[in-house]
């Protein structure tokens, strides 16, 4: 067990935040399937196409601290390997979440056809495999990583900048 620093902490109450978005994404795709839209006027899809637009910018931010902050300072304590594997599953994620989000605008104005749901749906369901997946894998071995290697004062310089990021 590691003991969770301040950047730490921030990081994992995203995670679950996000995890969360994509479990509620996930369970109406199911339920929905992806031969029938959905009518994007209701306002429960609404609010989903709504999330897609907020998750998309988290995961925007979020990846970008990541990549600016925390990659460099791992891969110059010698954790080049777990960094590139992140880096690698960001740089598939980050424009699957940006096209879904794309879609999901596109669906409050006009709606979804059989053939944008389709496409949404499998999207949709891609985005809530590869990122669950992206976040456990960052919740074993990027937090622990993070435990072990910053230092008390560079972890509160890292959790500040973090807090004061815009939320979009």
């Amino acid at each position: 067990m590691f003991s969770q620093t301040q950047i730490g902490a921030l990081l994992h109450e995203e995670h679950l935040q996000t995890i969360g978005a994509l479990q509620r994404l996930e369970e109406f795709l199911a339920k929905q399937g992806s031969k029938r839209q959905p009518d994007a006027a209701q306002p429960e899809v609404r609010k989903l196409l709504e999330a897609m637009l907020a998750l998309a910018a988290e995961v925007d931010r979020h990846y970008g601290f990541e990549e600016e902050h925390l990659f460099t300072l791992l891969s110059n304590a010698g954790e080049v390997g777990m960094v590139g594997l992140l880096t690698d599953e960001h740089a598939v994620i980050k424009p699957l979440a940006g096209e879904l989000a794309g879609q999901a605008r596109t669906a409050l104005q006009t709606g979804f056809s059989a053939e944008t749901w389709r496409v949404f749906h499998g999207q949709g369901m891609e985005l809530c495999e590869r990122e669950i997946f992206h976040i456990q894998k960052e919740e074993m071995g990027l937090l622990a990583a993070i435990s072990m290697l910053v230092e008390p004062d560079e972890d509160a310089r890292l959790a500040e900048l973090y807090r004061n990021l815009p939320k979009h």
